[in-house]
């Protein structure tokens, strides 16, 4: 029977059928898998797919707290969405405000003490810290909490400093010393005997890390060499002793070049430093020096000239020169 000759209510029959395998196929597959959230979890696990009308419910993750006016559930909507829940709904919780330490400053990094934030430490100048540096809010059973005990500011005090042979050091009269305090040391001179050199740092002071500044010096006798300069002569520093510390010049005779350092000193080791120079008929060679090396070589059949460069920048400085020689 042709098409067009059905009857009315077959037709009918047909387009509710239709509409209604539509309706359930739509309805039985609405929505995937629920969105996920920095400050919410999942009441209970996730399922593959949801049908319309279905709710699911969300709890605020460890370190946050629910805002009662604000739901936190779900809903699959008809065209596959889930409804929206508001970001605000969990808030961070707030480890307890913790005061500047005495004698010492805490920074919040972020300006609050909510979950996840941290705080650093600093003690003023002259003390120092005990206990951790940077404490973090974290999630705990109760709540949120810091990670360690607030720290504190300790004094800095050094032990007394080294005593040394044949010498000694003041103020000898305490066994501790607060920061920045110096202490000044000097040798024991015997009459009859050489005389003895401080040798190293004459002042130490209490430093930061609690310790002294310094190694402590020697009291030791130091005779540096008498000078002598072959086709040469001093002009500074003439005397019958050197000790440490002594500064001499020199200068070579007319006509010929000093090789080395014209003025040299006697150290601790008893030498001069640097060595004693020479006077030679020939210059001495040039200073090396850290500039790109540039070799001209001049073309006879040329006003210009060849200039090797190592890199671009060469070659576009070489042509300006060339430039201006062939003006």
């Amino acid at each position: 029977m042709p098409l067009q000759h059905l009857p009315e209510h077959f037709s009918a029959q047909f387009f509710l059928t239709t509409l209604l395998v539509t309706l359930l196929s739509t309805s039985s597959d609405a929505c995937g898998k629920p969105p996920r959230f920095e400050n919410m979890q999942l009441s209970g696990s996730p399922k593959a797919s949801y049908v319309t009308g279905e709710k699911v419910k969300y709890s605020c993750r460890p370190g946050y707290m629910h805002r009662p006016t604000v739901n936190i559930e779900s809903v699959c909507a008809a065209n596959g969405q889930w409804s929206l829940i508001s970001k605000n709904a969990c808030y961070k919780k707030s480890c307890p405000r913790l005061d500047d330490p005495t004698n010492g400053q805490a920074k919040f990094v972020n300006g609050s003490s909510e979950f996840g934030t941290q705080i650093q430490y600093i003690c003023d100048p002259g003390f120092f810290l005990i206990g951790e540096k940077i404490l973090f809010c974290l999630a705990a059973a109760s709540g949120v909490e810091w990670s360690a005990e607030p720290p504190v500011c300790s004094k800095i005090l050094c032990k007394s400093p080294p005593n040394i042979a044949n010498g000694a050091f003041s103020p000898s009269n305490k066994d501790v010393f607060e920061y920045h305090e110096v202490v000044t040391y000097q040798c024991h001179q015997v009459p009859g005997q050489d005389k003895l050199s401080l040798v190293g740092e004459r002042q130490i002071y209490c430093s930061e890390n609690r310790l002294w500044s310094a190694n402590p010096p020697e009291c030791k006798v130091v005779k540096c060499p008498y000078p002598v300069i072959q086709n040469g002569r001093l002009t500074s520093g003439f005397s019958k002793k050197y000790s440490y510390r002594a500064r001499i010049m020199f200068e070579c005779n007319q006509g010929l070049f000093l090789h080395g350092s014209n003025t040299v000193t006697c150290e601790g080791n008893s030498t001069w430093q640097p060595p004693i120079p020479t006077c030679r008929s020939n210059p001495p060679p040039p200073q090396p020096t850290t500039a790109s090396t540039i070799d001209v070589t001049s073309n006879p059949n040329s006003k210009g000239a060849l200039i090797d460069f190592p890199d671009s920048k060469g070659w576009i400085i070489s042509l300006i020169m060339i430039a201006v020689l062939e003006l």
